[in-house]
């Protein structure tokens, strides 16, 4: 893994206030991941810790602050203090290949309220994004008319400059586990129908990884497997070419060791730590953020996104392939997701998809598909049989190259950089593919 030195005494400088630290924190209200209950714990009174929140943070707390509410949450605090005693051994450890206008690119500010969100692809960006929008259109604060600003908008902004204009913010991100974001941005850019990444991206790996690929792999880049994917990325980190932000390392995106951040969710406990951030955002903006049913919003979402994307894109896919064959991708991609049960089978024949289907009769088919479900349990499974499945694809040269681009994540965000499910493996295992078969 390449390190970059640039910028690092204007880095040093913007993270000394981490190195330097120390927090006594206790235990908050938190969502069990099992039954999605609330558990409370008792609070630390803020007079007992408050000094060492302010050695923390000398910029002006309240209670209201994210600041204060993650770090006084025992899940939230140690996983920020993790992350800066990671920092602190390892200097100048974590600085990757990004330039500084990459980072610009990934952080976003919301000037009323002083917040700042660093954005990571297949981190659920999309839907963070929809939700930031909803909470500040809502505020009873005024809003200017510029809203939420990307810091590339500031050409000659340096890091310096970036310190100070984000040194009175909340700042927060959002991580998941590393090897499954590899799979999921494989699923969703390559594998499901995503014509323009097909164009740029699959085109390129199906000419770089596969020796005897047809003129039709070559001239639409519509059918790279998993195992050429992750060639792909091992050759790009190592290269530095043909890199894309959605599949670059996480703590290149937000350099967390040199940008303060006061609150880290993650991807596994998505759910929870959505609801955690809209209570406070409810509480210090006056807004009235609600979910009648999270996982059923999330998931009907999803649903139709997948319905928009094919429909919005079948003039350039029917080029390579069928309108049937690539909404029994859409639909497989649902299933991955853990969105679909695995025993539904498409529904709709050839025929009826290609001459009569519409985007609402797709919608409506997995809206149907998820309400029949029994088993939610069975059904949100399928991710990890699927991540299983997929990783059991891949050369073990192939997987430690893989763990040693992706160690810096792990050992930041305190991931298994070797997990057993993808690591030990059965030679007994069953080689029948039931999610990676359609390629």
């Amino acid at each position: 893994m390449k390190r970059l030195a640039k910028n690092k005494e204007n880095d040093r400088s913007l993270a000394k206030d981490q190195s330097d630290s120390t927090c006594t924190y206790c235990n908050g209200n938190y969502m069990d991941d099992q039954n999605l209950t609330v558990k409370y714990r008792m609070y630390i009174p803020y007079e007992k810790i408050k000094d060492n929140l302010f050695k923390l943070h000398p910029d002006v707390l309240t209670e209201s602050s994210l600041k204060y509410q993650s770090l006084v949450n025992e899940i939230y605090a140690e996983r920020v203090l993790h992350l800066r005693e990671t920092c602190r051994v390892n200097t100048d450890e974590f600085l990757g290949d990004s330039k500084d206008n990459d980072v610009k690119h990934s952080i976003h500010v919301e000037q009323n309220h002083n917040l700042v969100y660093c954005q990571i692809q297949k981190v659920g960006s999309t839907f963070l994004r929809k939700l930031l929008s909803k909470v500040f259109m809502s505020s009873n604060i005024r809003k200017s008319k510029r809203g939420f600003i990307r810091l590339t908008q500031h050409k000659d902004i340096g890091f310096a400059e970036l310190h100070s204009v984000i040194q009175k913010s909340d700042k927060f991100m959002f991580v998941r586990e590393p090897f499954s974001r590899v799979l999921s941005g494989y699923v969703d850019k390559l594998f499901c129908t995503n014509t323009l990444y097909w164009k740029i991206t699959g085109k390129y790996i199906v000419s770089q990884m596969r020796d005897d690929a047809s003129s039709a792999s070559l001239r639409c880049g519509h059918d790279v497997t998993f195992p050429e994917f992750v060639k792909y990325i091992i050759q790009s980190e190592n290269l530095s070419t043909h890199k894309d932000r959605h599949f670059t390392p996480m703590y290149e995106h937000c350099r967390p060791c040199q940008i303060p951040y006061d609150f880290i969710g993650k991807l596994e406990s998505f759910k929870e730590d959505v609801l955690f951030l809209i209570n406070v955002w409810n509480n210090a903006y006056g807004t009235n953020i609600t979910f009648n049913d999270f996982d059923a919003e999330t998931s009907e979402s999803r649903v139709l996104g997948q319905a928009t994307r094919i429909f919005g894109m079948r003039k350039q896919l029917e080029r390579c392939m069928s309108f049937y064959n690539a909404s029994v991708r859409s639909w497989r991609d649902l299933q991955i997701r853990g969105v679909l049960p695995i025993q539904e089978p498409y529904p709709f024949s050839p025929e009826f998809t290609r001459d009569h289907m519409t985007r609402m009769d797709f919608f409506e088919a997995a809206k149907q598909a998820i309400a029949s479900v029994s088993d939610i349990r069975a059904v949100k499974a399928q991710r990890n049989e699927a991540f299983i499945e997929a990783f059991s694809l891949i050369p073990m040269e192939d997987l430690y190259q893989l763990q040693n681009i992706l160690k810096p994540d792990c050992d930041l965000f305190n991931y298994d950089c070797k997990p057993p499910k993808i690591f030990a493996r059965n030679k007994n295992n069953d080689k029948r593919l039931k999610y990676f078969d359609l390629l």
